[in-house]
């Protein structure tokens, strides 16, 4: 199919913000705070130290619980990317647990919300293995930025003797560990995608019409204003994708629950056993069409090859394989035509954070890794652009 140059009557959105009606309500008021932050001209919240943090902890907990408690063992994490980590042991009636403070960052590479994840973690608990949300705090006050405080997830990322990775690219687990946890990756996803979501309360989300683009318009309009609004300079990928993907938006045939962001990387795991404990990062979760999730875990950035030389999506399942298993646990199908409508999104939006609001947000000295923002992420922002070219120029509608 040649790519059409020009939208349809009522799709242009060029440089003017969207109205309230043209993305979900939460998410325009996210990036409304985000532009009054950038007006500030710099790095609005520095970090705080964990003696700091253990204060903080204890102050916001003695105004939610009526017993004594104490607050020890405050340890800043690795990982979480741009957003601070901090685990922390909570003792009180006779009994401690293991806990960890998310703070959001000001500068993360995709602009989320503290409320919708909070939302969705109660949502999905009882469909598959998520940390437990205790408590949220929504705006700035308590620790400078909204946070939540969960449980601690046990468990790995990736195998200890593999060399890290950033962002969980090309994870290999090996042939033993790939077997174990391959079914229950396609497992947790069908489970979340078939769930009966109607009774949760799902605060911080406006809810999408079946059989309708209005879920999928609400993500368009979102990432086409945070590129118009982040981008140094034009792209042509970028406004060739744009047109295309608003021109082509099927209809979502069934409102399902979303990760937005589910790969390898964003589980962990029990090395020995191989069970996956706990689906984290749910920060870009979102109400929409299942082929966006399915879609995301096969972009070829994830994978690896097995050893018969076959490529594993997510390091994890060949996509025959994870598209039988898929439909038979979640009792959906699967349209070859939207997974791959749903690819050239998943790409779109990933160039959009990569070489977009991670360098922006670096130039304005809002994150404090401004070497992953300016020097990996336009790398692999290049890398995914090559793959947008690739398929849209093939892509037939």
């Amino acid at each position: 199919m040649k790519l059409e140059t020009e939208l349809p009557a009522g799709l242009r959105h060029g440089n003017e913000a969207p109205g309230d009606d043209a993305i979900e309500r939460n998410l325009h008021e996210l990036l409304d705070e985000r532009a009054r932050r950038r007006a500030l001209g710099s790095r609005s919240r520095a970090g705080i130290t964990p003696e700091e943090a253990e204060v903080r902890i204890t102050r916001f907990l003695r105004d939610r619980l009526d017993e004594e408690f104490e607050v020890t063992d405050v340890v800043q994490l690795s990982g979480g990317g741009a957003n601070e980590c901090y685990s922390f042991r909570l003792s009180r009636g006779g009994g401690s647990e293991r806990l960890v403070l998310r703070i959001k960052s000001h500068g993360a590479c995709c602009e989320t919300n503290v409320q919708r994840e909070f939302s969705m973690l109660n949502a999905v608990k009882s469909a598959l293995p998520v940390p437990t949300a205790y408590w949220i705090s929504p705006g700035s006050d308590d620790f400078g930025s909204p946070a939540m405080i969960t449980s601690f997830a046990e468990g790995v990322s990736a195998p200890t003797d593999a060399v890290p990775l950033a962002t969980g690219l090309g994870t290999v687990y090996g042939p033993r560990l790939q077997k174990l946890l391959a079914p229950q990756f396609v497992e947790h996803l069908a489970h979340l995608h078939a769930y009966d979501w109607s009774g949760a309360d799902l605060e911080g989300f406006d809810i999408p019409s079946a059989q309708t683009t209005q879920a999928l318009d609400w993500r368009l309009t979102f990432w086409d204003r945070a590129w118009d609004e982040d981008a140094f300079e034009p792209h042509p990928t970028i406004t060739l994708t744009r047109e295309w993907l608003w021109r082509n938006r099927p209809p979502v045939d069934q409102v399902s629950l979303l990760h937005g962001d589910y790969r390898n990387g964003n589980f962990l795991f029990d090395e020995h056993s191989g069970e996956i404990k706990s689906v984290i990062d749910w920060e870009l979760c979102y109400l929409g069409d299942r082929h966006s999730d399915l879609a995301y875990a096969m972009l070829p950035a994830w994978g690896s090859v097995g050893e018969s030389g076959e490529f594993l999506n997510s390091g994890l399942v060949e996509t025959e394989q994870f598209i039988a298993d898929y439909e038979r646990i979640s009792g959906l199908t699967v349209d070859r035509e939207r997974l791959n409508y749903y690819m050239v999104y998943a790409l779109y939006w990933s160039v959009i954070s990569l070489i977009g609001t991670a360098p922006r947000n670096a130039d304005l000295r809002m994150t404090q890794l401004d070497v992953m923002y300016n020097f990996i992420y336009p790398g692999l922002g290049a890398y995914f652009s090559k793959e947008l070219n690739r398929l849209v120029s093939g892509v037939s509608a």
